[in-house]
């Protein structure tokens, strides 16, 4: 089986390459470094997730995994990565706490939402 060659090998450093497994199996990326620019995989999460990195990350010496950025957390303002002078294990668990998983609503969650909306705007 061949590997599919991506149309911007040559000019292209993103650290991250949705059509480089070695490069998301152990790959690390910085808030500094380049995304992937193709449109096919633009939808990707993760790659929407380092658009969103770029403009909130508090720090840019900070590094993320491909698990961090496929977990389905809010991103925020302010938000960091791992320092990577420290052993990984830890600051990894520690972070995956801090960012818990989106739940999604109940109906009846939405609804009461709605109705204090409504009330807001008066």
């Amino acid at each position: 089986m061949t590997i599919p060659r991506c149309p911007k090998f040559d000019t292209c450093s993103a650290p991250l390459c949705p059509m480089d497994e070695q490069s998301l199996e152990n790959g690390l990326w910085y808030p500094d470094e380049e995304v992937c620019t193709l449109k096919k995989h633009g939808g990707l999460p993760w790659i929407r997730k380092q658009r969103k990195l770029i403009k909130r990350a508090a720090r840019v010496d900070r590094y993320f995994t491909l698990e961090m950025l496929e977990r389905n957390c809010v991103v925020r303002g302010g938000i960091e990565g791992l320092d990577p002078d420290v052993p990984e294990e830890l600051q990894l668990k520690r972070w995956l706490n801090a960012h818990p998983e989106k739940r999604k609503l109940s109906w009846e969650e939405r609804e009461r939402a709605r109705q204090r909306m409504a009330q807001i705007r008066g």
